[in-house]
């Protein structure tokens, strides 16, 4: 009997993953999707082909399993971009933005699922994480705050507890969390479609700290289910480089200007400045950061501006 079967034409849970170069990565991916995975759950994986070089690309014949499916997009649409394209071929009740530099420990769907369906007031989910080496890594955050950058999440955590629970603790029940990482995010199907999806101004960075806002604006809440586990390689498809350092400032930015307003995020900005300063003093590679940040991380200098189509 299939359970979490389709309803008014939904599957249970759609998985959307993003390939950028890193082929091998995907398939280990999808692989363990599928081995974990309740077969009596009704999942469809849909993997996007996000633009990648012809020596990383997915193909679309890539899997002759009915549950996968290929799309293609001919650039890099970036994160967000690329799962709100995912998102156009299939609805589910639930949708789990995974990535591809991660592989299953157990069942994440069915712990996530399961959790989600028995509590209707939660809109975003997910598990616990860990690293290349076995080690727990933390998969919730605080959202950021200029209060936080000054005084530190640690003291924060003192006076608010709830607000601020330790990232580093070990849960052996689901606890409500301010945000979830971007590497496994499990939302509520017709939450996130009354949302729009997405914010695609968002091309690499914050975007799940823009969706926890919207979530919890939403009235719903965001939980860590340590049930469910996962194993969260990193650094998969991009090395770091100052033209990523710059698109996350880029991102932050917009985050603050969407969620804060000018005023907030004029102080942020020099805040910012300050700190970057001080490092670029130490660091000679910095200033340009610098010089960056100061012009107001213009758009047009992000990377989404700077590739051509495949």
């Amino acid at each position: 009997m299939v359970t979490g079967e389709s309803r008014m034409g939904r599957h249970a849970v759609g998985v959307s993953i993003l390939n950028y170069n890193s082929a091998a990565l995907t398939r280990t991916a999808v692989a363990s999707i599928l081995e974990k995975t309740d077969p009596a759950l009704d999942f469809r994986i849909l993997v996007v082909e996000n633009g990648s070089s012809s020596a990383g690309r997915i193909s679309p014949e890539e899997w002759s399993d009915a549950r996968v499916q290929v799309v293609t997009s001919r650039i890099n649409l970036g994160f967000a971009g690329g799962h709100q394209f995912a998102l156009q071929f299939i609805r589910a009740r639930y949708y789990f933005f995974f990535n591809n530099d991660a592989y299953f420990v157990n069942d994440v769907l069915r712990a996530l699922f399961d959790f989600m369906d028995a509590c209707p007031d939660v809109g975003l989910a997910t598990g616990r994480c860990l690293g290349a080496d076995g080690g727990e890594r933390p998969s919730f955050d605080y959202l950021p705050g200029l209060l936080r950058s000054l005084v530190g999440s640690g003291i924060l955590r003192r006076i608010h507890p709830a607000r601020y629970p330790d990232r580093h603790a070990r849960y052996e029940r689901p606890i409500d969390v301010p945000m979830v990482t971007g590497s496994a995010l499990f939302v509520r199907g017709d939450l996130l479609e009354s949302l729009g999806g997405l914010d695609t101004g968002f091309f690499l960075y914050c975007e799940e700290e823009d969706l926890a806002r919207r979530v919890r604006t939403a009235g719903q809440r965001i939980c860590f289910v340590p049930g469910a586990c996962f194993c969260h390689l990193g650094g998969g498809s991009m090395p770091v480089q100052l033209a990523l350092r710059k698109e996350f400032y880029l991102s932050f930015l917009y985050y603050l200007r969407k969620h804060h307003g000018a005023l907030y995020t004029l102080g942020f900005w020099g805040f910012l400045l300050a700190k970057l300063f001080s490092r670029a003093l130490r660091q000679k590679d910095s200033w340009a950061l610098w010089w960056f940040v100061i012009r107001g991380a213009p758009m047009r200098e992000s990377l989404r501006f700077r590739q051509q189509m495949n």
